[in-house]
């Protein structure tokens, strides 16, 4: 039933009621770092019971880990449901499943962190199944780096002039949250690291934007205006409402990307990104951005799994579908290994081009 906007979790309820259904159990380690005691079952056939697992004789230390189980009974799949035949680009989907969801409501209505762990068994049969599946962006455990090149970029920020060291240390800062989120959490990284330009970008010149491109019919109307003087500064008025984020980020992205960044990397023929579709790929970045945080809506699906080979994009002109959710091609993004290291590229140079003057 793809017109079903419920979460999993209430969907599993509803076909757990079935008592002819087939179903599975799956045990979670969650782990927590705060004193948390009891237990509780919600649903039929006990379709959910969450515990304290770790019984310690200790004295309870404030941060001290602590490991959970969370048992799931989750009705089968009918074999007779194809849900992605009529997926469509609202169908329900978030990157998560019934797990995912109960973690992350526990966390709320307790007010603790809590982390869904691996799953410790399957049925009856005891099993340990990491829910790693690689590195998402791999590039950054790759290889060695050296200390000793840190001076000379700490010579870099003493020359940065001072009116950008708020702005770059609170950049550089979100990019460094991304770094410690995006392998559990790309969406939520990607989402830093675009802050992490906007943090930089919010004032950055472009060229100037006719109305006609905000908005043609509030153009027209600006048009019918009789009185020039008026008209020009009704316009002028109404564009300076208008911040064009968007276009600054695109804009100043470009501009701080010069050639070496596309130079001396060995670059496969396949699922890689040009340097003249870049433009159109920060604007599909930025857009997701932007439904995300003001619709809901969630990051395509690929960029929760690592890249195959080091690809860059997805590299396929079929729709992606997941559950009851389908995505065009026009609807792909980078993947974050590709966006985190032109984020760092970017913040390098900005700090490079922004020196006091002698």
């Amino acid at each position: 039933m793809t017109n079903d906007k419920r979460m999993y979790f209430i969907r599993n309820i509803e076909a757990l009621k079935n008592e002819d259904v087939k179903s599975h159990v799956l045990e979670y380690e969650v782990i927590a770092d705060a004193p948390i005691y009891g237990k509780f079952t919600h649903g039929p056939c006990e379709a959910y019971y969450f515990t304290i697992w770790e019984i310690s004789n200790k004295i309870e230390q404030e941060g001290q880990e602590r490991k959970l189980c969370l048992r799931i009974r989750a009705a089968a799949f009918p074999t007779d449901e194809q849900p992605w035949k009529s997926a469509t680009k609202s169908g329900f989907y978030h990157s998560g499943g019934i797990p995912d969801e109960l973690v992350a409501l526990a966390s709320l209505f307790l007010r603790r962190r809590l982390k869904l762990g691996p799953i410790v068994r399957m049925d009856n049969s005891p099993r340990l199944l990491s829910l790693r599946q690689g590195w998402i962006d791999k590039p950054l455990i790759a290889g060695k780096s050296n200390l000793a090149e840190i001076p000379e970029w700490l010579k870099l920020i003493e020359g940065l002039d001072s009116k950008y060291h708020q702005r770059f240390i609170l950049a550089v800062r979100l990019y460094h949250q991304a770094l410690l989120m995006i392998e559990e959490q790309p969406d939520m990284a990607y989402l830093n690291l675009v802050s992490a330009i906007e943090t930089l970008c919010h004032d950055y010149d472009i060229e100037e934007i006719p109305i006609a491109d905000v908005d043609q019919q509030l153009a027209k109307l600006v048009d019918s205006i009789k009185d020039k003087d008026l008209r020009n500064k009704i316009e002028k008025k109404i564009l300076e409402r208008e911040r064009f984020i968007k276009r600054r980020f695109v804009a100043f992205i470009l501009a701080h990307t010069a050639e070496n960044f596309w130079a001396g990397q060995e670059r496969l023929s396949y699922g890689q990104i040009r340097r003249n579709d870049l433009p159109d790929y920060l604007e599909r970045i930025y857009d997701q951005r932007s439904r995300t945080l003001h619709e809901g809506a969630p990051f395509p699906p690929l960029i929760f799994l690592p890249p195959i080979r080091g690809t860059e994009i997805v590299d396929f002109s079929g729709d992606l579908v997941v559950g009851e959710r389908r995505w065009k091609p026009k609807d792909f993004i980078p993947y974050p290994h590709f966006f985190e290291r032109l984020v760092n590229y970017v913040l390098k140079t900005f700090l490079k081009r922004n020196q006091k003057s002698p």
